[in-house]
């Protein structure tokens, strides 16, 4: 009972205890609920109207995308390639959400019976025959579509190989992507065919479309481009300037962006670099005179190796073209220096022989020779018993190649195999049948045509560039690091820069996702680091493709409109131009001169010829984007001075030579019909890169955490 009592007297006691362990509990669930759903929206690579795409779901389909590219180009990627496959892979994931949301606001949808019928029945889809067309006849087959899926589709492959196996799993794990692809097509299409049908030309499009181009004219003019006259003496005010700006507003709208200050060092060779190189090249062109072999020395020396071909004279650069015009067999020219590339020449040999052939080959894989000999023979025998080359080549292929290797110089054959081959192969009697073993192969080769023979050269080319030393790479680091250490504030960042030697560009903008600085590949690493700093901040120096490069974060502008301040400038050119073009005008009046020369002196210009202008010529030969001649131009009578009236860029007078009326007679259908297909394609285009989609949505763009 006194241990009853004890637990009474204890029970408030008790239950603060248990309750403050279950709201610990809690609590800690709820933290790690918390935290994980923080992590959760910091790993999204993109956010569309609330429907995010994680950072490992985009990384999967740029992997997919970049081995893609690579698997058709056979070529390692560089920075701008894989900028590019980020973006577009960017692009139709944000285009996959608007796509399906879209879809389901207004009911459209791709039923099961148009599922099948887009992929094997009677309206197949331009993905299923990009996919499986024949590569022997490029035909397409719905009945190859039909077994595949059958394959795809069983559960026992054991009666294939294991390789076949492999392959069919890909091809399994593969095709929802396809036949997503295949259904998001379709979709586009219902939308395209929805706005198409709501957007239709009438009689007056069709009229004023055919208008535009019936009549065309040609015309003298003479102009006075605002440029060249001095803004002196003309004032604009800053309430002409906003005035302006509320009337623009809509043109200068913005997405968020820092604005940075940045210097760029140019890592590029000193003097003594320079210097270096040129003393080590007269040594070599010692070496190269006293050399019993000069491929040894070209070899041991050159930037480039030496390329053991007979070249003709059009295939050489123009300082090469110039030493053999006046050189003998030993003679050695230079050493040049063209931008950082000193070049010294020795002519090696001299001979007529055309300068290329047009081959046609097959290669087998170095393996079982005499099972290859067996091989080729029955190949020389079919061919020799009427079957032509490229038959037999896409037999042997699997209809991959027809054999022809086109015209073939022989430094390209050198470069692709070596000089061995290159000689057989220029040796060889027209049409007759070769077999040459290379490192890559055993070849069937035919050479079926060869140009007339030309004087062609070989010459041995060393080559030496002068890059920067370890000691100039150092002392352009060390002076940088020195002037940001003893400027390592914003103010004194930009103004000490013209004394110090460099120039500091300012009031840059860079966006949360631009690839690039300018034009300085590799810096987007400076830009990442730009959005992740604050005001006032200073950058270590970053290494970007060539250049040193150091920033500042000057402030950064919200999402929406261009401030008047950082626009002005723009807006005031215009309206400066504005009032250059009504003085031109009113001084020109007032002269009044009665010819095109007259006005062309006093403008201090010339007269200038274009012909076959309609009012809807884009650009006009001279003058460039500047409507307002267009329509002066059309309307205007034959011999009559047009003007003086201001443009865009200038103050122009005309004078009509010619007014060409067409022959062609005003069909309203015909004229309907071309104004349709142009609205269609239009149409498609804007779908197709989700211009409308996007303008209503909210895109989260978080790809700057993650590249």
């Amino acid at each position: 009972m006194a241990t009853l009592e004890k637990i009474r007297s204890k029970a408030g006691l008790l239950v603060g205890v248990v309750g403050l362990a279950l709201f610990a509990f809690i609590i800690g669930d709820f933290l790690r609920s918390g935290s994980t759903y923080h992590r959760q929206s910091k790993d999204k690579v993109v956010s569309v109207d609330g429907q995010s795409v994680s950072s490992q779901e985009f990384h999967d389909e740029l992997e997919t995308a970049t081995n893609n590219y690579k698997s058709r180009m056979g070529a390692s990627l560089t920075e701008d390639q894989q900028n590019q496959i980020r973006q577009m892979v960017f692009d139709q994931a944000v285009g996959s959400i608007l796509l399906s949301n879209e879809s389901k606001k207004v009911g459209f949808v791709v039923s099961d019976d148009e599922r099948r019928d887009l992929i094997s029945g009677n309206n197949i889809s331009p993905v299923i025959r990009q996919n499986f067309q024949n590569p022997k006849t490029g035909e397409f087959n719905k009945n190859d579509v039909i077994q595949f899926l059958q394959q795809v589709g069983s559960d026992d492959w054991s009666m294939y190989p294991q390789d076949y196996q492999r392959q069919l799993q890909q091809w399994k794990e593969m095709w929802p992507k396809l036949e997503k692809s295949i259904i998001e097509q379709k979709l586009y299409s219902k939308f395209s065919t929805f706005l198409v049908s709501a957007i239709v030309a009438n009689s007056l499009d069709a009229k004023a479309a055919f208008n535009d181009n019936a009549v065309s004219v040609d015309f003298n003019y003479t102009s006075q481009l605002y440029n060249s006259i001095s803004d002196t003496g003309i004032v604009v005010s800053d309430a002409d300037v906003a005035k302006l700006y509320d009337l623009r507003k809509q043109n200068y709208k913005q997405e968020p962006a820092k604005l940075i200050s940045y210097i760029a060092v140019n890592i590029q060779p000193s003097k003594a670099d320079f210097d270096d190189v040129s003393a080590r090249i007269a040594k070599v062109k010692d070496d190269l005179v006293k050399a019993d072999n000069p491929v040894d020395v070209i070899n041991d020396n050159s930037d480039t190796p030496f390329l053991d071909a007979y070249v003709s004279a059009s295939q050489l650069s123009s300082d090469e073209k110039t030493f053999v015009e006046h050189a003998s067999v030993g003679d050695i020219d230079g050493p040049k220096l063209t931008d950082r590339t000193y070049s010294l020449y020795k002519l090696i040999g001299v001979t007529q022989a055309p300068d290329s052939i047009k081959v046609n080959q097959i290669t087998f894989p170095n393996e079982d020779d005499a099972k290859i000999k067996t091989q080729i023979d029955s190949l020389i025998q079919a061919i020799h018993s009427g079957k032509s080359f490229a038959d037999v080549a896409l037999a042997e292929s699997n209809g991959q190649s027809n054999g022809d290797m086109g015209w073939q110089t022989e430094a390209s054959l050198v470069k692709g195999v070596d000089a061995k081959f290159a000689s057989a192969l220029f040796d060889a009697k027209i049409n007759d049948l070769i077999t040459l073993k290379t490192s890559f192969g055993t070849h069937l080769i035919q050479v079926v045509e060869k140009t007339k023979p030309v004087a062609k050269y070989k010459i041995g080319v060393i080559q030496m560039e002068t890059t920067p030393s370890q000691d100039t790479y150092n002392k352009l680091y060390n002076s940088l690091n020195q002037y940001v250490s003893k400027n390592h504030q914003l103010d004194k960042f930009r103004s000490a820069a013209s004394d110090a030697g460099y120039i500091c560009q300012s009031g840059v903008q860079v966006l949360e996702n631009q690839n690039n600085i300018s034009s300085i590949e590799n810096s987007r690493q400076v830009i990442r680091w730009a959005n992740s700093h604050s005001n006032g901040d200073i950058s270590e120096i970053f290494e970007c493709q060539g250049y040193f490069i150091v920033a500042a974060v000057e402030g950064e502008l919200k999402a929406g409109y261009r401030p008047l301040k950082d626009v002005a400038d723009i807006l005031k050119r215009e309206l400066i131009n504005e009032k250059k073009g009504a003085q031109i005008v009113e001084s020109l009046k007032a002269k009044n001169f009665s010819s095109l020369d007259g006005y062309a002196t006093a403008m201090n210009s010339t007269v200038q010829e274009v012909k076959f202008v309609t009012f809807a010529t884009p650009r006009i030969a001279g003058i460039g984007d500047d409507p307002i001649v267009n329509v002066k131009a059309v309307s205007s009578e034959v011999g009559k001075i047009t003007g003086p009236f201001a443009g865009k860029n200038g103050v122009y007078v005309l004078s009509l030579t010619a007014k060409n009326q067409t022959n062609q007679k005003y069909d309203e259908a015909t004229q309907k019909m071309q104004l349709n297909m142009q609205n269609s394609y239009k149409i498609a285009q804007i779908v197709q890169n989700n211009t409308l989609l996007k303008e209503n949505a909210t895109i989260e763009d978080n790809r700057s955490r993650f590249y």
